[in-house]
C-alpha cells in the first residue's frame, strides 16, 4: 500500500449552522500532510486561482518542511461545494481525488443538505483515499 497523505479537518467551533446562507459561510480548514520522502502530486502542489462566485486561491497555502509538506485548504462551505463539484469528479487528477473525495464524504455526513447532490468518482479506489482526521472543535 502506498504512503498516503493524512487530511486534518477542522471547523471553526464558534460558527453555528443556521439557514442555508449562514451554512454557506461556515469555514472549514483541511490540511493535507505528506510525510518526508512522499512526492506531492503536481496538481495538488500547484497553486492557482479558482474562479468561483468569488475568486480564491487553491490551495490556500503550501508549506514544505524538513519532515513533511503541508497543503492548506481554507474555504467556506460554498467554496468547498464549488471546488468539490469539479475536483472529486472522474476527470479530476488522481492526486486531487485522493484528497477531495474523502473530504466530500466527510462534508456529506456533516452537512447532508448542503452537499447531498455533489457527485464524485465512485470508481476511484477507496484504498487510495487520504485518511481523514477530525480536529478539536469539529
Amino acid at each position: 500500500m502506498p504512503n498516503l497523505p493524512t487530511l486534518l479537518v477542522q471547523k471553526n467551533p464558534s460558527q453555528n449552522a443556521g439557514d442555508n446562507a449562514a451554512v454557506a459561510e461556515i469555514e472549514i480548514i483541511a490540511i493535507a500532510v505528506y510525510d518526508k520522502g512522499v512526492e506531492v502530486p503536481l496538481p495538488v502542489s500547484m497553486q492557482r486561482v479558482f474562479a468561483g462566485d468569488r475568486q480564491f486561491k487553491f490551495p490556500s497555502e503550501i508549506t514544505t518542511g524538513v519532515a513533511k509538506t503541508r497543503v492548506v485548504y481554507r474555504y467556506t462551505l460554498q467554496q468547498w461545494r464549488e471546488l468539490l463539484a469539479s475536483l472529486a469528479s472522474p476527470c479530476a487528477p488522481a492526486g486531487l481525488k485522493q484528497l477531495m473525495i474523502p473530504m466530500l464524504l466527510y462534508l456529506k455526513k456533516e452537512f447532508p443538505n448542503f452537499f447531498q447532490d455533489v457527485a464524485y468518482d465512485e470508481e476511484f479506489d477507496e484504498e487510495l483515499y487520504a485518511e481523514v482526521v477530525i480536529g478539536a472543535g469539529c
